[in-house]
């Protein structure tokens, strides 16, 4: 069980560290931006059966960003490359073997298309990169608070990007 939980701490440093520190502090990613959609990544199975559930994470990070008076779009509307910024939201976890507890690691995501900037390019090359990001490690909760600590736990994430968002994109009254 000690094995268990050093290499799920081990992989939580290594899918959650936060790459673009600098992106997040220089609030680059933010200027100008309209309007997001909010995509949740499939959740462990198990951890469905045990009351995590994806929906109600999307709907919770949707009425914030609303709240905060920030346009939120379909999913399908973000795949347009011109206009196709979403948060990205994901959520391991792995369950104990004793049935009792999990543990877990929540990211949100800024995801934005981007331009290679190479000289003279015969095709300006276009890619998805994160372009903000929090995250925080892992977390340990029993099964019956599973659902709750993650929310909550993503909820922080998504109110520190819209923290984020207004201070570059203040609303003008």
């Amino acid at each position: 069980m000690k094995k268990n939980v050093v290499s799920v701490l081990a992989l939580g440093f290594f899918l959650f560290h936060p790459v673009f520190i600098a992106a997040a502090e220089n609030r680059i990613p933010f200027h100008g931006l309209k309007a997001v959609a909010v995509f949740v990544e499939d959740i462990d199975q198990e951890a469905v059966k045990d009351g995590l559930n994806k929906e109600e994470i999307k709907t919770d990070a949707e009425l914030r960003l609303r709240e905060a008076g920030i346009k939120v779009v379909p999913v399908e509307k973000s795949l347009d490359l011109l206009n196709s910024p979403y948060l990205y939201i994901i959520v391991n976890t792995v369950k104990f073997s004793s049935g009792l507890e999990y543990v877990y690691g929540a990211s949100v995501q800024l995801k934005q298309v981007v331009m290679l900037g190479r000289k003279k390019p015969a095709k300006p090359a276009l890619l998805w990169a994160t372009t903000w990001e929090k995250s925080d490690g892992v977390e340990i909760t029993f099964v019956e608070d599973l659902a709750g600590n993650v929310r909550t736990h993503i909820n922080e994430k998504v109110d520190a990007f819209v923290g984020d968002y207004l201070a570059e994109n203040p609303k003008v009254k």
